[in-house]
């Protein structure tokens, strides 16, 4: 089994340690165990990409092979962009501008899903993708819980019904960001990378292999 992650800082494993593994290759490991053959991982992610890099990325050959591929696909998008924009709306408190920067993000991450949507049908074959949602470094701000909870319902949206997937990972950190998060708040740490691969395993793996069990 081949397993695609591609998007931004998250899925670069920013947060864990040196010898301690992100959560795609904790996820990688747990699907292991649960689909009995090994989970080969690629991972295309950078912490500066942000979600019209992550499409522009999907023209690539490279990144086109590894999608058909790959039974299991992540999907992180958006944290840069969030940064971006948190950073100008200190600047400028221009709230007008800091909204619209979430309406393009989700354009592009719809563009994005809809792209790999595409890719696969082509092939008529079995997968999984998992969108992620974002976490709120910046709980103390009104306008960026906003921005977050915003973001989130829309990925949930896209994810009504197999095979694509959305874990809303606001929801869990939410009131706990120095537990689960890195002394800036904008990564998960080991903890969190360690959380967050246990959330992706419990989604389950159905839509790739039918009545597999997963021990929470």
């Amino acid at each position: 089994m081949r397993y695609l992650a591609i998007g931004d800082g998250l899925c670069s494993g920013i947060g864990a340690s040196f010898l301690s593994p992100g959560f795609i290759h904790r996820h990688a490991r747990m699907a292991e165990e649960v689909l009995k053959e090994r989970v080969s991982v690629t991972s295309i992610a950078r912490s500066t990409y942000r979600s019209n890099d992550i499409y522009t990325l999907l023209e690539e050959k490279r990144v086109k092979d590894a999608m058909k591929d790959s039974g299991i696909i992540v999907l992180s998008a958006g944290h840069q962009d969030y940064i971006d924009a948190m950073n100008k709306y200190k600047e400028n408190k221009n709230e007008t501008e800091f909204f619209r920067s979430l309406k393009t993000c989700k354009s592009n991450i719809d563009d994005i899903v809809q792209k790999i949507k595409d890719m696969k049908s082509e092939q008529n074959d079995k997968y999984m993708l998992i969108i992620l949602g974002l976490h709120n470094p910046y709980p103390e701000d009104e306008n960026a819980e906003k921005w977050i909870k915003n973001f989130n319902r829309y990925m949930e949206s896209m994810a009504r019904k197999p095979p694509i997937y959305a874990l809303n990972i606001h929801q869990y950190f939410k009131g706990e960001e120095e537990k689960w998060c890195t002394r800036d708040l904008l990564y998960p740490n080991n903890d969190g990378h360690r959380e967050l691969a246990r959330k992706m395993h419990e989604i389950g793996y159905a839509a790739i292999h039918e009545e597999v069990p997963v021990n929470k």
